[in-house]
């Protein structure tokens, strides 16, 4: 019946009607027991420090801090959870071996070592993931092994970016516990043992890479999931791709399903402390990009690291890539800009999850990517972010016919660039995705972000490369030009030239046929030559107001002829989220509230008759 101070050892039993709940404040205790099935909440701004030991068996939860600041070294036991610890005791602690002691949000290291016995957990799961926060500089660090685990979303079969926060390699071995990878010789090497035993993780051998062809040979398979001491490891600071079916036996065989969403475990001893990062660049100019992971078990901010490596003369291009499972059939490439540019270019900041990787294009072997831990983040960038293309774009994006994205390519007009690739403007285009569009630069790279003059006379070689035969959708999203310039699509397969306007849409097939893709299946011109112009005319128009939006959204419509007018939006995935019926109208206005939808990309399908405008709204 009282509150506890620094001489009191407090004993929470299970059982209790009313477990505590710590208000706003600091307190204090000596020891702290918290038996199974017990919970103690510390509320936020709350801090509960302790003197003495902790024997946690149940849940200590909430936003509120427990800090262990005794001046005798401290242990924890017990099997229980916490949501933010923090250690600030220069004497240390340590936790039983017999134990093991989750984090549920952060571990903060102020002072002294925290030896984990291999018993400590950062969990994940679909509200979050744990997280070391930055490191002083001297004075507090972490010993023993840590599990860190990696909540993976459901919802779509697709490949993922994957790293690991670890001071040495780890067997792929440790992640077919909870999912299944598959590759030669099947069980007897490992993997999951399929019909085919085609793999489905690669690393990527920068000296081996040819970024202009569209299946980069430098995409190298996993040929063993055992610890094996040779380039089959899953290395320090490396990242790789892996295909992610579902949860384990989920996704083998041919049935019609949607993969669960499941966590994955990795185990090692931390990366701790600044972290350089070897960058790798083979003897052609083709053979630049290197693929980095994560080194640390915290989100962190690449952006500012890229920028900082950029202006150190070590990055080529003014974009890092980013993999978008959600783009495609399984997964995109993204350029991300990392630079505002200009004359005097400030940082992007932009955060990528622990346990990811991205692509960046190096300009000398063996330069370095240094990460410290001030640019690691309690916040990870949305991943629809590199759908918000800026306004000084030319932007196309290709869909299928379910307005599915698959790929987007970027035109800027700037007089201070070039037809050539130019380190300061133009963001490449890595190979290995299973859809391509993209631009050839006038020294032959292919790129998925191209700056350069407008000029009457240009023509602008795209090139787009699928495996699969389907129908596509290229749509103008936006459409910045100089004033009175005009774009056209030429479609040199078929003759047709189109001129691109604000949400112009080009329909086109790629086929068995060699010549429905490649590098001369299309360009762009700047002016109307003696092909005959095909110009699609949009007659009916929709405009949607804010968009991004955070919560209302405003649609106005207008259509050729009085007929029944239905709204539709489906998310990034092609589900229905909303369907409305609005009567019989020739133009009108809707509006919707977004409140309660889930941050992303939406597609807005207004229809009247045989008249359809299907537009992107985002979600903030």
């Amino acid at each position: 019946g009282v509150i506890p101070t620094v001489a009191t050892n407090a004993i929470i039993p299970s059982g209790t009607p009313h477990d505590p709940n710590v208000l706003t404040g600091t307190y204090s205790t000596k020891g702290l027991s918290v038996a199974s099935g017990a919970t103690v909440t510390l509320s936020t701004s709350t801090s509960l420090k302790m003197r003495g030991n902790l024997a946690n068996n149940g849940s200590i939860k909430g936003s509120g801090s427990l800090i262990m600041n005794g001046t005798t070294a401290q242990t924890m036991s017990g099997t229980g959870s916490i949501n933010y610890f923090e250690l600030n005791n220069s004497a240390g602690a340590s936790i039983d071996s017999g134990a093991l002691q989750t984090i549920g949000n952060t571990l903060t290291m102020t002072a002294g070592i925290l030896a984990t016995g291999d018993s400590l957990v950062l969990n994940s799961d679909s509200s979050g993931t744990a997280r070391v926060a930055a490191l002083p500089s001297s004075g507090a660090s972490i010993s023993g092994k840590v599990k860190v685990n990696q909540y993976m979303t459901g919802g779509r079969r697709a490949y993922r970016f994957w790293a690991h926060p670890f001071t040495s390699s780890i067997p792929l071995s440790q992640l077919t516990n909870y999912i299944d990878i598959s590759g030669p010789g099947g069980a007897a090497n490992g993997f999951t043992t399929t019909a085919s035993n085609q793999p489905s993780s690669y690393w990527y051998n920068t000296y081996a890479g040819n970024s202009s062809i569209p299946y980069d040979p430098g995409w190298r398979q996993f040929a063993n999931a055992y610890a094996t001491p040779d380039s089959n490891e899953f290395k320090q600071y490396e990242g790789i791709r892996i295909y992610y079916r579902g949860k384990k036996g989920e996704g083998l065989g041919f049935a019609t399903y949607t993969p669960s969403p499941t966590v994955i475990s990795q185990w090692g001893t931390l990366n701790q402390g600044n972290q350089d990062i070897p960058l790798h660049r083979g003897t052609s100019t083709l053979q630049d990009y290197t693929m980095v992971g994560n080194p640390y078990p915290s989100p962190v901010d690449i952006g500012t690291v890229v920028f900082n490596a950029a202006a150190a003369g070590r990055i080529n291009g003014a974009y890092f890539w980013i993999w978008n499972p959600f783009l495609g059939v399984a997964g995109q490439f993204q350029a991300t800009a990392y630079t505002t540019g200009g004359s005097t270019p400030e940082a992007i900041p932009y955060y990528i999850q622990a346990n990811d990787a991205v692509q960046v294009r190096t300009l000398h072997d063996g330069d370095l990517l240094n990460f410290t831990e001030s640019n690691k983040s309690a916040t990870i960038s949305s991943a629809y972010s590199f759908m918000k293309s800026g306004k000084e774009f030319v932007s196309l994006y290709v869909y299928d016919t379910n307005y599915h994205p698959y790929d987007m390519f970027y035109v800027r007009f700037d007089s201070a660039a070039t037809d050539a690739e130019d380190v300061r403007f133009d963001g490449g285009k890595p190979s290995g995705a299973d859809f391509n569009f993209y631009s050839w630069s006038s020294d032959h790279h292919k790129l998925s972000v191209d700056a350069r003059p407008f000029r009457q006379d240009a023509i602008i070689p795209l090139g787009v490369t699928s495996g699969y035969a389907q129908d596509f959708i290229i749509r103008a999203e936006n459409l910045a030009v100089p004033d009175g310039g005009k774009v056209y699509l030429h479609d040199k397969l078929l003759n047709k030239v189109v001129l691109l306007q604000q949400g112009t849409e080009y329909k086109f097939s790629i086929t068995a046929d060699k010549n429905t893709q490649g590098d001369n299946r299309f360009e762009l011109g700047m002016q109307h030559d003696a092909i005959t112009t095909t110009t699609e005319v949009r007659n009916a128009t929709v405009t949607m107001c804010p968009n991004p939006t955070s919560d209302i959204v405003s649609i106005n419509f207008a259509f050729t002829q009085k007929s029944k007018v239905s709204i539709n939006i489906t998310d990034i995935t092609g589900v229905s989220v909303y369907a409305a019926d609005l009567g019989n109208k020739a133009s009108g206005k809707a509006t919707i509230s977004m409140g309660n939808f889930a941050s992303g990309i939406y597609m807005v399908e207004v229809s009247s008759g045989n008249e359809k405008v299907v537009q992107k709204l985002v979600k903030e």
